[in-house]
């Protein structure tokens, strides 16, 4: 679980940093890593949230829905600041690699606190959490 917590958004990276140079080449290349971009960055949520489950099953609901929360949370800040990037005279093309950096340093913080996390026990995604 935790390689497939690093390796996703490793492909993010990639994508990326490649979208650009892609685009202004082949069409089919820039499609191909939008689809990983996509595909991986989604993946990377089912993979936290069951990490979230294995750290914290006794309060499942709660770590999901922060989880949840800080995802979306993240979505309007990075539109919001990808909008400031180009109404400053960013060029659009540069806008991957600047996302690329941003999620080069995620990982970097989530591959740090990741060694520090302790070892949970193993948790069914099937079993009882607290509901409201």
């Amino acid at each position: 679980m935790r390689m497939l917590l690093g390796a996703l958004p490793a492909v993010v990276i990639a994508a990326q940093a490649l979208l650009s140079s892609l685009a202004s080449v082949a069409l089919p290349g820039a499609v191909v890593a939008l689809v990983a971009w996509g595909a991986a960055g989604w993946a990377f949520q089912v993979t936290q949230q069951h990490r979230l489950l294995e750290l914290r099953a006794d309060r499942g609901t709660v770590a999901l829905a922060l989880n949840n929360s800080a995802l979306y949370l993240g979505s309007a800040v990075g539109s919001a600041v990808g909008g400031l990037a180009l109404a400053s005279g960013m060029a659009p093309y540069a806008l991957p690699w600047a996302a690329a950096g941003v999620a080069a340093v995620a990982l970097a913080v989530h591959l740090a606190a990741g060694r520090r996390a302790p070892v949970p026990a193993r948790v069914s995604t099937l079993g009882t959490y607290e509901h409201s």
